[in-house]
């Protein structure tokens, strides 16, 4: 982290993604899967996409995850099949074998703005369950993304050594 910042839960976002190492990959709503499965690898930190219009602003979120798995379903679907347990799960394998652009996989929007306090970041990417989160304007443009292994490491990281938890015995 360049220069110091002390995180508090009370630091706000914008004090705080440009400061770190990774940044938002963002993919277009109808652009095709394995374009977009290719845009993380130069930013492999990032594992979830930022999805926006024509115009640039955030309509969803795609986890890299689930587009791999998706890429993997249709070179071998039967990797995949052993997780169709149910109902539910088989309706879910049928659409997404089928999807082509990212607009097929993405999920709502989640964000956090400038504005947003660390806590709130946190509380979002587990709600959510995503392990990061895209930073928009107040156009919903993309201008960052808070990552939540990165973010608690830098926390850690400012932590006095005599609050470190002891080492395990071995």
């Amino acid at each position: 982290m360049t220069g110091h910042l002390r995180i508090s839960k009370r630091t706000r976002v914008g004090e705080v993604h440009g400061r770190l190492d990774i940044e938002p990959v963002v993919v277009g709503v109808d652009e095709d899967l394995i374009s977009a499965a290719r845009r993380p690898m130069a930013q492999p930190g990032t594992r979830l996409l930022a999805v926006v219009d024509a115009e640039g602003r955030l309509v969803g979120v795609l986890p890299v995850l689930r587009l791999v798995e998706e890429i993997v379903a249709r070179v071998s679907p039967e990797e995949l099949m052993a997780e169709v347990t149910d109902l539910e799960s088989a309706g879910r394998f049928g659409r997404e074998v089928g999807a082509h652009v990212c607009r097929d996989l993405m999920g709502p929007p989640v964000h956090l703005t400038r504005d947003s306090t660390v806590a709130d970041a946190f509380r979002a990417m587990h709600e959510h369950q995503y392990s990061g989160l895209p930073v928009v304007d107040d156009q919903m443009q993309v201008v960052g993304y808070v990552d939540l292994l990165e973010l608690a490491l830098r926390y850690l990281d400012q932590l006095p050594a005599s609050s470190a938890p002891e080492a395990l015995p071995s």
